[in-house]
């Protein structure tokens, strides 16, 4: 959950509401007062998943996957070496990342798309130790088959049903699916390296930049980045249709063919409602997956769209600030939002 904001920060935070209460502008909760904290710094944080207790991070430019306690604020090394690259499997620090990104937890696994590698690693967290899990090191290709053939281009964001990983493969423009049974990876939506935009079966439909995904188990949302609209993918059919966004850069909320967004990237899903990280728009949107009516959550003050990861009870959101270099928690009741690492950002 959210840290409860101290009693003079609660203060200035009611302020900064009633200043714009009857304006329809979300409001922006106050930060937390700084404390002393040490550990890893982030440094142009990426994907997350979470637990509730416990926040993972892509921590990108660092090359490594770091935890943060939601608790304790403290933060602590998963996997990989600060400023070192490079592919290697190993335990903790022996591993070695490139550019890690969207993260998804299943179990005690945390599977890390490696975009500069072009693959997916995972991590065990009782052990830390790092394998490959589809796709090969520096290898680029767009094959599917068994996932030590198969073949991504600078992968993005994935999402997971627990049975599944779903993998926006954004340099082929593809969305893939990895099973967890048979270890097989297949492509359910997007020609590979034919970037468009067309709705329809695995055959057909066509994507710009793929970006975010989340899922149910019964469909995958993506966020289409480059067409500026958010895709869904029936798993039944493996059918792709658009369910918001006119694919002109936007910010207007309303029904979903009359919506805009600008430059969405990581999605998050809780039930029915479908948290979209609208970067550009610098504001969290959420859609009913019901009647695909988009609102406007909250606006944020840095870059958002890198990663999202919503705690089981849906109260509580966290996002990666890349301006900030920071990991923020919104109230999703209410849209306010404070740092919850580093504290004082």
């Amino acid at each position: 959950m959210a840290r409860l904001l101290p009693p003079i920060t609660m203060l200035a935070a009611a302020v900064a509401i009633a200043a714009i209460a009857g304006s329809s502008a979300p409001a922006l909760a106050q930060v937390p007062t700084a404390t002393l904290q040490s550990g890893p710094r982030l440094d142009f944080p990426a994907g997350i998943a979470t637990d509730n207790r416990t926040v993972y991070v892509a921590n990108s430019r660092n090359n490594t996957i770091v935890a943060i306690d939601v608790v304790s604020h403290s933060i602590t090394s998963v996997a990989g070496k600060n400023f070192k690259d490079g592919s290697n499997d190993g335990v903790g620090e022996a591993a070695r990342f490139n550019s890690p990104d969207g993260i998804a937890l299943v179990n005690r696994d945390l599977y890390v798309v490696d975009t500069n590698n072009s693959d997916l690693r995972k991590i065990n967290l009782d052990t830390r130790a790092v394998t490959t899990v589809a796709g090969t090191a520096n290898i680029s290709g767009t094959e599917d088959g068994h996932a030590t053939s198969a073949h991504f281009n600078l992968p993005s964001q994935v999402a997971t049903d627990g049975k599944n990983i779903y993998i926006s493969d954004s340099g082929n423009d593809t969305i893939r699916q990895l099973s967890l049974a048979d270890g097989m990876v297949k492509t359910i939506g997007g020609q590979a390296q034919q970037t468009g935009k067309a709705d329809g079966p695995a055959s057909k439909s066509m994507f710009n930049g793929p970006s975010g995904v989340a899922t149910d188990g019964k469909s995958v949302y993506v966020a289409d980045t480059g067409n500026d609209e958010i895709r869904k993918i029936d798993l039944s059919t493996m059918t792709t249709s658009t369910i918001a966004g006119t694919g002109e850069e936007g910010s207007k909320d309303g029904p979903g063919a009359q919506a805009q967004f600008d430059n969405p990237g990581a999605l998050c899903l809780n039930g029915n409602v479908l948290y979209v990280m609208d970067a550009d728009s610098h504001s969290i949107r959420k859609i009913d997956t019901t009647s695909n009516n988009v609102t406007t959550l909250t606006q944020v003050n840095g870059h958002i769209g890198s990663g999202c990861g919503i705690t089981s009870d849906g109260k509580t959101l966290y996002y990666s600030d890349t301006t900030e270099n920071s990991v923020e928690a919104t109230d999703t009741a209410t849209g306010n939002f404070v740092s919850l690492y580093p504290l004082g950002q």
